[in-house]
């Protein structure tokens, strides 16, 4: 079961474990970043090291100090006087299943079965349609196993319009899974799991394992988040332990908030490239900002706004999209509905389509563009906009550059376009890391794939961590990789290139090996489509084999080259004039004259580089602080939304 090795049951054995069990056996190991502060204030602890000196452990310089037990509390605990009535053995497991039947071999499942259709390939269907509601069902006939996993967006316009409230509902999320422990860990010891998770889109409700049970789990979390936020709402005083775990949040929250600084210096290249590229987003300092210093001081965070906050993205105005996969039939799926529409949906109204929340892209400028905005002529010919920062570490050896290339939208590239990024970024991945990482030698960490953006938006990625050469250098060897990729590219025969777009085919139409990879590709497509009206409400379960369409070469006697017979006018192509296309794609986007290249270099500099960093301070198309990527997005025009399926 899990990680453990069930066995036959052994009395001997369990009451020799058992009799283990003793105060004389014990060790007390206590973890506080406030342990320095403990003062007794005079009072008579019978157990407490405050009066041992302080030692440092030599791996980690962790300091502890450590106390023994007195003989005379032992004594006291191996004979109490009274014992705590809320020490006792727990009750009876309700998560513990005992029908394992399949609905698939159900009489009505086996009649309405079709002999002649491979149910690997069906794909969830919509079983209801209507405001504020979607439910998506797919009975599981290929793995057949008695399990379901159960997904449920609430969609909620309050919870990212502004970085308080966007705190407030992670602080939510905390508090209740860790009140939710005591809960549900019944159920996740009869292999059942649950998640709440809270995103800038809404809220994300996940359960899983063997299908009797589900329902009453989701009852459970959804039913103790309804009654938390009411135990919020009512104050520290009035309740003293939700107020502990609530502060124990805070403290979490801000934790992991600023240690996020101290990634390593490629992921922050990456995060300060999204701030730029993307609209209707929060920097990371506005969310410390509600978590500490003289703002957060003066307007603390409480438990009640905690609880009033999402109530009123949990109940007031709502979409919900809901999966229903696995040994669940049609009857099952609707009553999993019903529990929801009880607790959060009956007493919501829906959201129009312009409250669900979405991302937006924006169009990185153009060289001419970027002249236009700054007014002068740029410097940096091959990188018009470089967003720069030091790493925040002091002692961060390491910099790196995150090399931006954008294409364009989703919509804009269509089927063909994406496919063909696809292709270029294989292709590229093993080009890059032989010259950037075996030949020169700049750093450990290279990497050139296909890069997407919130909203829609596409482009094409290098990525450079370097501990020995500067983020300025790094650049330099990035735009002569691209130029020496491009004449790779020239001379690649076409039917090597063939080859590669049969690899990338083959991942594309590769099966779900696992039930829960089909219900993690299911719920991708379904909430990809999630607020772009009706014209797009149907998701692209059939996305990857009209990308493999356009990839897939005639052989020489003019069938695709899998020996499949296949319609599409997209395959209707010999591996020349797919070579061709992949030419053409990177002469109008990545070549260094190209006539779209829209290019931004995100460079974080170890602290050995700031004096580099400090140079190029108030230089046109350089942005050396967030308020200055603020600005710039100023100019820039929105990508469409729209999905290119």
């Amino acid at each position: 079961v899990g990680s453990a090795m069930p066995g036959p049951y052994d009395a001997e054995i369990t009451k020799a474990l058992l009799n283990r069990f003793t105060p004389e056996n014990c060790m007390i190991t206590i973890y506080d970043q406030d342990l320095e502060k403990e003062a007794t204030n005079g009072e008579e602890i019978e157990l407490s090291a405050s009066s041992e000196p302080w030692q440092v452990e030599k791996w980690y310089s962790a300091k502890y100090r450590e106390a023994m037990i007195p003989d005379t509390l032992k004594d006291k605990w191996s004979n109490p006087q009274n014992i705590d009535p809320r020490l006792k053995l727990p009750g009876l497991n309700q998560f513990l299943p005992t029908d394992f039947g399949l609905r698939a071999d159900d009489a009505d499942s086996i009649t309405a079965a079709d002999a002649t259709v491979d149910y690997s390939k069906e794909m969830p269907k919509l079983l209801v349609k209507k405001p504020g509601l979607r439910l998506w069902h797919k009975m599981d006939r290929t793995f057949k196993v008695p399990r379901t996993a159960i997904r449920l967006h609430l969609a909620s316009p309050n919870v990212y319009r502004s970085p308080r409230s966007m705190t407030l509902n992670r602080l939510f999320a905390k508090v209740l899974s860790d009140d939710l422990n005591s809960f549900i860990y019944d159920a996740g010891i009869a292999g059942c799991r649950s998640s709440v998770v809270c995103l800038p889109s809404g809220y994300s409700i996940s359960v899983n394992g063997y299908s009797e049970k589900l329902p009453n789990l989701l009852d459970v979390v959804t039913s103790r988040m309804l009654s938390i936020i009411e135990e919020l709402k009512e104050g520290s005083d009035a309740r003293p332990g939700l107020s502990r775990k609530f502060d124990k949040a805070i403290e979490n929250l801000l934790r992991e908030t600023k240690n996020f600084r101290l990634d390593s210096p490629y992921e922050t290249a990456s995060y300060t490239a999204r701030m730029m590229i993307e609209s209707n987003v929060w920097h990371i300092n506005s969310y410390v900002a509600e978590l500490e210093g003289e703002y957060a001081e003066r307007d603390p965070l409480t438990m009640e706004e905690c609880g009033k906050t999402a109530e009123e993205c949990l109940t007031k105005r709502l979409s919900a999209e809901f999966l229903c996969m696995g040994n669940i039939d049609e009857e099952g799926a609707h009553a999993v509905v019903q529990l929801i529409q009880k607790n959060f949906l009956n007493g919501a109204r829906p959201l129009d389509l312009e409250e669900i929340p979405k991302t937006y892209s924006l169009r990185v400028p153009s060289k001419v563009e970027t002249e236009k905005i700054f007014g002068v002529e740029i410097e940096n010919a091959s990188v018009p906009i470089v967003l720069q920062e030091v790493a925040h570490s002091e002692t961060e050896e390491n910099s790196s550059v995150e090399y931006i290339l954008q294409t364009g939208a989703q919509h804009e590239m269509g089927f063909e376009g994406v496919a063909l990024l696809e292709l270029i970024g294989s292709i590229a991945y093993n080009s890059a890391f032989n010259e950037l990482r075996t030949k020169q030698q700049l750093g450990y960490i290279v990497s050139a794939f296909t890069k997407s953006t919130g909203g829609g938006g596409l482009g094409f990625a290098v990525i450079v961590q370097s501990s020995s050469t500067l983020p300025a250098a790094v650049e330099d060897c990035i735009e002569g990789w691209l130029k020496s990729f491009r004449e790779e590219l020239e001379v690649m025969p076409a039917e090597t290139m063939a080859k590669e777009a049969s690899a990338v085919v083959a991942q594309l139409l590769e099966r779900n090996m696992r039930f829960r990879d089909e219900v993690s590709y299911a719920w991708g497509e379904i909430l990809a489509v999630r607020g772009l009206g009706s014209m797009y409400d149907t998701p692209g379960f059939d996305r990857h084999e009209q990308l493999a369409a356009v990839l897939t070469i005639k052989d020489s006697k003019g069938e695709e080259s899998d020996g499949e017979k296949n319609d599409s006018k997209a395959t209707q192509k010999t591996a020349k004039e797919l070579k061709k296309q992949v030419l053409d794609l990177w002469d109008k986007y990545f070549a260094h004259e190209a006539p779209e290249r829209r290019v931004v270099s995100c460079r974080v500099y170890s602290q050995k580089g700031k004096s580099e960093f400090e140079e190029n301070v108030g230089k046109p198309g350089y942005l050396s602080s967030y308020d200055e990527i603020r600005q710039l997005k100023q100019f820039l025009p929105q990508l469409p939304t729209a999905p290119y399926w």
